[in-house]
């Protein structure tokens, strides 16, 4: 189960990204398109590509040197999350991708295969990683048995639908040849459609839940580190 969960995780590698983008930590930052505006009000097409610097963290986890391409925005967060680690492990998917993934698939398999690994065996890792692998696993868990649901309400749906159509079929076939009226054909079930407005309503809170769960993770490491301290 695990396993499916990490393969159906390859979505958040999103093919209209550029490939630089998969090949280093931006945390969402991307280039930006637009018009230069002169004094004399004549336009030109340019693009606003975001700071990058080569940088080297050091993983206690995966116990190797990781240099990769980043940008200081993201080196002033791994400081927030007082780790690399913690940044990598306790961020959101959508502003890891490509490489950040990889990184994040290999530690969470780390931490699975070695149980007897704890934040007591490293420096700056929180023990709020560990919980965040346990919400992490139940989550997935949570999600392909969702999925097995739907498929299965799906496929009843259609053996429902086979069964009237059969039926249906016998009974014209019936009133055909005794020369009664003909019988009613069933009709599809209709499905629900979600308005745009209610679909940017869900984006919106969304966005919301995000923000506040990384305030979220980000507090925790820093109350941890000073339970530690203290």
């Amino acid at each position: 189960a695990m396993a499916s969960a990490a393969a159906g995780l390859s979505q958040f590698v999103r093919a209209s990204r550029a490939n630089r983008l998969l090949r280093g930590l931006y945390h969402g930052k991307t280039i930006r398109y637009g018009k230069q505006v002169s004094h004399s009000d004549r336009k030109t097409s340019r693009r606003w590509e975001p700071n990058t610097v080569w940088a080297e963290f050091y993983s206690e986890i995966l116990e190797e040197n990781i240099k990769l391409r980043t940008a200081p925005g993201v080196m002033r967060t791994i400081d927030k999350y007082m780790g690399f680690d913690n940044y990598i492990i306790m961020t959101e998917p959508r502003y890891l991708e490509g490489l950040g993934m990889q990184l994040k698939h290999r530690m969470l398999n780390k931490m699975r295969e070695q149980p007897e690994l704890s934040a007591e065996d490293c420096l700056n890792v929180s023990p709020e990683c560990w919980n965040y692998l346990k919400r992490w696993d139940l989550k997935y868990a949570e999600e392909a048995a969702a999925k097995e649901k739907a498929a299965s309400l799906a496929k009843a749906e259609i053996v429902e639908e086979e069964e009237l159509m059969a039926n249906y079929r016998k009974e014209l076939q019936e009133a055909i040849s005794e020369g009664n009226d003909l019988p009613q054909r069933p009709e599809p079930k209709k499905k629900k459609k979600i308005s745009v407005k209610k679909l940017f309503i869900q984006k919106r809170l969304a966005k919301k839940a995000a923000v506040e769960r990384r305030r979220k993770n980000i507090a925790r490491v820093i109350h941890g580190k000073e339970a530690d301290d203290a």
